[in-house]
């Protein structure tokens, strides 16, 4: 059974931040000028590890990046006054907040003294992640829609109880990849959005995801977030991720086989956060269309992450901020425990106790606050278990248990499981 167990995101955080935060659906815009700073006489070099140093250029120097390396330890920019080009290592600079390097193209160029900047509208060029994908490129659209608006499906499996099918959909202006599944029969039916993690091919969902939810009498739906898995936009980590949830869920409250009371969601790793955060929009602005939540592992407080993960500084320092101390709004409004009480719906933490990428005292430390605040939230900590909840299948045992007494879905885990195991190894075959 082991073997059937859906993959929940093993790589966390190698993740784009978007400019400022993401509050009740406000976005906030990215100041022009330096994107960081040096800090000590640094190099500019022709290339990422390349003999030739082009400047040494001395402390507090502005610099506007336009590319990095596929590792992000270096970055290609220019001085703020034109006069230097070339390849700066990422460890010695303080960046302007709100900066994002992970949304940077990925370069090989190798410079040549005296090289001119690029034109003013090519830097901060948006990139999409290049993770693979079996969806074919895009054709360029003749317009926007709606947010919510289906695109296209394509059935990629159908048994005599279920259909499954590629999703591409429209979120704020941009066409969105995903998956969505349905059960026969005219419904309606509880929904669920599942919420995936890591970044491109780390965690990029498969489709089969989605299958115990389906399979148990929900419809579900997961998104693989702009700029991965070949969705339009920028990669976004806390913000645009976010956006594209929430649309997704506008699909589902105005899709004919959908029970738009019966609304749940379920988030791993990054996922939780993303959760986290889409909860907390809905209670602030009083829509409250989600009706019950879990989460597997979920990223519930970064600055405690930042800090049980050293070797990960370098990357949330270049994504996020340069610490939590220096840019703590950045940090604090990805993490739930910052704002418990805005967590307006039954939640359900599972972690595992041997989790070495996301601690559990994350969750913990969620469970408390919202206790604390009179919410409603139930903790499950499997000792010796580990991020993806391996030992317990993924979660999702306990949680179509737990969410059955909210949805009234009639059917548990362990009834479907053939169907489950069938059409498991069916999409993973494709």
């Amino acid at each position: 059974m082991r073997r059937m167990t859906p993959i929940l995101l093993i790589l966390i955080l190698l993740i784009a931040a978007l400019p400022a935060g993401f509050s009740a659906g406000q976005l906030t815009t990215y100041a022009q000028g330096p994107d960081a700073w040096t800090t000590i006489d640094l190099n500019m070099r022709a290339a990422p590890n390349h003999d030739t140093v082009i400047a040494i250029l001395p402390p507090n120097t502005g610099l506007i990046f336009e590319a990095r390396d596929a590792g992000m330890n270096w970055l290609l920019g220019h001085t703020e006054d034109g006069l230097y080009r070339g390849w700066v290592v990422t460890t010695y600079l303080t960046y302007a907040t709100g900066f994002s390097a992970a949304r940077l193209p990925v370069s090989e160029e190798v410079v040549t003294a005296g090289s001119p900047p690029p034109a003013a509208d090519q830097g901060q060029a948006a990139a999409s992640d290049s993770g693979a994908s079996d969806v074919p490129a895009m054709p360029p659209s003749t317009g926007t829609k709606a947010n919510g608006t289906i695109e296209s499906m394509t059935l990629i499996y159908e048994s005599a109880r279920s259909e499954y099918y590629h999703l591409t959909y429209w979120s704020d202006g941009l066409r969105i990849n995903g998956y969505i599944g349905f059960p026969k029969g005219g419904g309606p039916y509880p929904a669920m959005i599942y919420n995936r993690g890591g970044w491109g091919d780390s965690g990029m969902l498969t489709g089969i995801e989605i299958v115990p939810f389906v399979e148990t009498g929900f419809v579900a739906a997961g998104s693989q977030y702009r700029g991965n898995a070949g969705s339009e936009g920028i990669s976004s980590f806390g913000h645009g991720d976010v956006i594209d949830v929430l649309n997704l869920l506008v699909l589902l409250q105005q899709h004919p086989k959908v029970d738009a009371s019966r609304v749940g969601m379920m988030g791993g790793s990054r996922g939780g956060m993303v959760t986290y955060m889409a909860l907390k929009h809905e209670t602030e602005s009083g829509y409250n269309r989600i009706r019950v939540a879990v989460t597997v592992g979920g990223l519930a407080d970064l600055p405690m992450w930042y800090y049980d993960s050293p070797d990960f500084q370098n990357v949330l320092q270049i994504m996020v901020g340069p610490s939590p101390e220096a840019a703590p709004e950045q940090y604090q409004v990805r993490s739930a425990t910052y704002w418990p009480g805005s967590i307006g719906v039954p939640l359900l933490l599972l972690h595992g106790g041997n989790d070495w990428i996301i601690s559990p005292e994350q969750s913990r430390k969620l469970y408390e606050g919202m206790k604390a605040a009179g919410r409603d939230v139930s903790l499950m900590v499997f000792e010796g278990d580990n991020h993806e909840l391996t030992g317990q299948l993924g979660g999702y045992r306990d949680a179509i248990q737990w969410m059955g007494t909210y949805m009234r879905n009639g059917t548990t885990y362990q009834d479907q499981w053939d169907n489950i195991r069938a059409a498991t190894q069916a999409i993973a075959a494709r």
